[in-house]
């Protein structure tokens, strides 16, 4: 009786600790600035509970990280070395985890990768990148730059930044067209959002979908063009083309910590109290 009361108890603890684990990926093509910023975000706002680990391609190419995570997030960078890296085995099996309940989060880059085809720079000699995706998880394609100036093959460039106004699309937690001020580097926007089923539009820019959940089997996604993660004490104020960009990120920085949150929430992740 007594063994079998430990045993049961360590069965409860192991539900207990399940999903625990929110993982960011750090694979070839993910920006140093994205990465930053994502990590200390979530770790910033996010309960104690949870472990928040980089990872490389070789985790998501194996299965022991689908059972105790609660939330895969692809942070910004160059979509192509995902692809290369994630090929195959890599994507079939973040779509498994999600379509099997879990949790994912793509900002900027991660959202390209997470469509079903991408145009960026389309005509652009140099800098064009088009072609399909393997996840899918928004089932259309992902256009951009939605502003000009980013220069994917090299991370140092600034020249497309901004600080850009998106629009709040639902009801709730936020009035309806609420503006909320973010960080934008190069990410796209969601073409035709609105006539797929299984996609609701968070927020817009003036008129394309910026921000945007999908319904994957039993799972979530939320991707994102521009990088709400950003946190604008981090940005260079000696760089001129960024001083601005970070004096108006500070300036509504309490209103992107309250959508990061609720973006957080949506993707059934308990927040710090």
């Amino acid at each position: 009786m007594r063994r079998l009361f430990f045993i049961s108890l360590i069965l409860f603890c192991s539900a207990l600790s399940a999903a625990e684990k929110i993982l960011v990926y750090a694979g070839p093509g993910v920006g140093p600035q994205s990465l930053t910023n994502t990590v200390l975000t979530i770790r910033e706002l996010v309960s104690d509970k949870y472990e928040v680990i980089t990872i490389s391609p070789k985790t998501l190419l194996g299965n022991s990280w689908q059972e105790d995570t609660a939330l895969l997030v692809i942070p910004g960078g160059a979509d192509l070395p995902y692809v290369a890296q994630l090929h195959g085995l890599g994507t079939e099996n973040i779509r498994n985890y999600v379509a099997n309940g879990g949790k994912f989060l793509g900002i900027c880059a991660g959202a390209y990768f997470s469509a079903d085809a991408i145009e960026f720079a389309k005509g652009d000699p140099v800098l064009e990148v088009s072609g399909t995706r393997e996840l899918k998880f928004f089932p259309g394609l992902v256009e951009g730059p939605t502003f000009s100036g980013f220069d994917h093959r090299d991370p140092q460039n600034v020249a497309g930044t901004r600080a850009a106004n998106i629009y709040w699309q639902l009801d709730i937690p936020f009035s309806k067209n609420t503006q909320f001020t973010v960080y934008y580097n190069g990410g796209g926007h969601f073409v035709d959002a609105d006539k797929y089923k299984n996609i609701t539009v968070l927020a817009s820019y003036d008129r394309q979908a910026a921000i945007v959940e999908a319904i994957v089997g039993e799972g979530l996604a939320i991707l994102s063009g521009p990088h709400f993660e950003q946190q604008p004490q981090l940005l260079d104020p000696y760089v001129p083309q960024l001083k601005n960009i970070k004096l108006q990120l500070e300036a509504t920085n309490a209103q992107r910590l309250e959508l990061a949150k609720y973006l957080l929430q949506r993707l059934g992740v308990e927040l710090s109290s």
